[in-house]
């Protein structure tokens, strides 16, 4: 009976959003994701997003019922509700992309980075160098994101928006890199079997 009231009830569901938020940023190891761990990272980020899906579906489900069988159904603010939900579910993207970037740009798995693969030929030595360096630019903006760690996981702090945009903006100067080296790759490239192994050697970078 005390929890009639839309302010109320507003606000016991919004704290019940925060407790959930708080919960998942136990679970999130940002230390493990700037290391490289990324697919035991990627798992947890994943499980956080669908604990905050599930937790909006169960809300909405719980909304009709009440809707349907009681005389007086919920009017709330949904938007307030799940506002702070709805930005920590996009941090935890923010973060599934960063972790796929080391899978692009860095040749890391967990948290070891794998073989650079053999180039053959003359411009076997260039392309190596190539990688190396779009390895290097990599780790350079990787570092500023590391070192604004703090407000990562803090939905309030809106400098974030502006860090991880120049952080995609540096991915997309690696793109552009990146496909230079592979065109390069392929220059060398004589017989099919010799297209394939180029091709095998990208193949991180198919998605």
């Amino acid at each position: 009976e005390f929890y009639k009231s839309r302010e109320r009830l507003t606000g016991i569901l919004r704290k019940l959003s925060n407790e959930l938020i708080r919960r998942c940023c136990k679970e999130i190891n940002l230390d493990r994701i700037f290391d490289g761990y990324v697919h035991s990272s990627m798992k947890t980020l994943s499980e956080c997003i669908e604990c905050c899906e599930s937790w909006k579906d169960i809300y909405l489900k719980t909304a009709k019922l009440h809707h349907k069988f009681s005389a007086h159904g919920w009017v709330l603010d949904k938007s307030s509700i799940f506002a702070q939900v709805d930005a920590f579910v996009q941090r935890c993207r923010d973060l599934l992309e960063v972790c796929e970037c080391q899978i692009h740009f860095a040749r890391m798995e967990e948290g070891q980075k794998t073989e650079m693969p053999n180039f053959g030929g003359q411009r076997g030595p260039e392309i190596i160098r190539g990688l190396l360096e779009i390895e290097s630019v990599f780790e350079k903006n990787l570092n500023i994101l590391r070192d604004v760690k703090k407000t990562i996981l803090d939905v309030k702090a809106t400098s974030w928006h502006d860090d991880y945009n120049r952080f995609r903006a540096g991915m997309k100067d690696l793109e552009v890199m990146m496909q230079n080296v592979i065109t390069s790759a392929f220059e060398t490239v004589t017989t099919v079997e010799g297209g394939i192994e180029v091709l095998d050697v990208f193949m991180h970078l198919s998605s």
